[in-house]
């Protein structure tokens, strides 16, 4: 085996010690990671070379990312969940009772990152939408993101669902037990499970924990599962840049008297005067106000 030859590969499987990968021409293997510098996520695209007597190949570097899906971990530090993704669809349920406002900021990451969002309400067969459910989803619905109802267990809908990922790369995001993993059994190709093949023969994902992985779709198009959250925060620099996060309080806010209103406690603010006539979604302004908190008080911790 020549070991001086580079080949490009991307990251499909994340492991704590380890990487599975997949070569350009579709092998799929495990790599080690050269030195300490390099760290590499889930959907990133990578340069291998193979090691002297060993299976697996070592990644020497990578490739610059057209993005990164970042979040506050629990030392209030950045780390990065994935890269190199065209989508976000963020799963709720109930149950568990549904946290609309880790829906918000998932959307606000999508928004960020200039990627599309969509909103997948699961367990329908459940019947656990009530009318206040209804009215977020709808409210969502309205700013353009798409949202869609449908029971991984039934098997129901599952069709608009594959409509919308058709040949994106979705990461699934969303709190744990919402069925992101049931979903994307139903959608993902059977051939996938020689990566899950490849795991247990070296005992890699039973001993360790899968932080994410890549699955081809049976429609075109790649999923990523992730692991599921109780809370969710974005890395973001700046409270300014909250506004970012909420398209329609971006949009309201150009017709604010101060160009750096911050729309919690300013007079004339156009944000508030648009919640206040209902053209805002006041429980999308909260969300707003909370995730302002959050930013001002993380970058506070920073200093």
């Amino acid at each position: 085996m020549n070991t001086n030859v580079t080949q490009a590969a991307t990251i499909i499987g994340t492991y704590s010690q380890r990487m599975l990968i997949e070569k350009a021409d579709g092998q799929v293997c495990f790599a080690k990671i050269k030195g300490k510098k390099i760290k590499p996520v889930c959907g990133d695209h990578i340069e291998v070379t193979p090691i002297p007597n060993e299976d697996d190949w070592l990644i020497n570097a990578i490739k610059p990312r057209k993005n990164e899906l970042t979040r506050n971990n629990n030392n209030h530090k950045r780390e990065i969940i994935a890269a190199n993704i065209t989508m976000i669809a963020i799963v709720a349920s109930d149950p568990p009772k549904p946290d609309w406002f880790i829906v918000d900021r998932y959307i606000g990451a999508a928004e960020s990152m200039g990627i599309k969002a969509c909103v997948i309400s699961n367990k329908t067969d459940l019947d656990w939408c009530h009318p206040t459910y209804l009215k977020i989803l709808k409210t969502y619905k309205q700013l353009g993101y798409p949202t869609v109802e449908c029971s991984a267990k039934k098997r129901s809908n599952l069709e608009a669902i594959m409509t919308l990922l058709k040949n994106e790369i979705t990461i699934f995001v969303g709190q744990s037990g919402v069925g992101k993993s049931s979903l994307i059994n139903n959608i993902a190709l059977k051939s996938n499970q020689l990566t899950q093949e490849i795991s247990r023969k070296k005992n890699e994902g039973r001993h360790t924990t899968v932080n994410s992985s890549i699955l081809n779709l049976k429609f075109g198009g790649k999923v990523m599962d992730s692991p599921g959250v109780r809370d969710y925060s974005p890395i973001i620099d700046t409270v300014y840049q909250v506004v970012g996060s909420f398209i329609e309080i971006e949009t309201e806010g150009a017709y604010c008297k101060y160009h750096n209103c911050q729309h919690i406690k300013e007079n004339k603010c156009a944000v508030k005067i648009a919640v206040k006539e209902g053209r805002i979604d006041k429980r999308r302004y909260d969300s707003y106000k909370r995730l302002f908190n959050i930013t001002k008080k993380n970058n506070e911790n920073i200093y």
